[in-house]
């Protein structure tokens, strides 16, 4: 079941405890997208130098296509690859909407 969280206080708690915190949101997120059908890779692989690329790959490719996210899914992988904090809100965002 998916947990609604404030997309904001996201960001704003990955950034005061220095990635810890998104690093449990990416797990929790994991499960719940799971939950609704997604295929992912064991969780493990994000310690991984290279296989973390790779599971953020198939996490995004997985969340675009349950969530049915109207923008392209290249330009979310890209800007997530830059500046991890939108794509962290977008998430969010819109795994909120399946709460409701």
């Amino acid at each position: 079941m998916v947990k609604q969280r404030d997309p904001i206080m996201v960001i704003v708690y990955t950034m005061l405890t220095c990635g810890i915190y998104g690093l449990y949101w990416l797990f929790e997120t994991s499960k719940e997208l799971t939950e609704l059908g997604a295929e992912l890779p064991n969780i493990w692989f994000i310690i991984i130098p290279g296989l973390n690329i790779y599971y953020m790959y198939k996490y995004l490719e997985e969340w675009h296509r349950i969530v049915k996210y109207e923008q392209d899914f290249m330009m979310v992988l890209v800007i997530g690859l830059i500046f991890s904090p939108i794509v962290m809100y977008w998430i969010q965002e819109e795994l909120n909407k399946l709460v409701k």
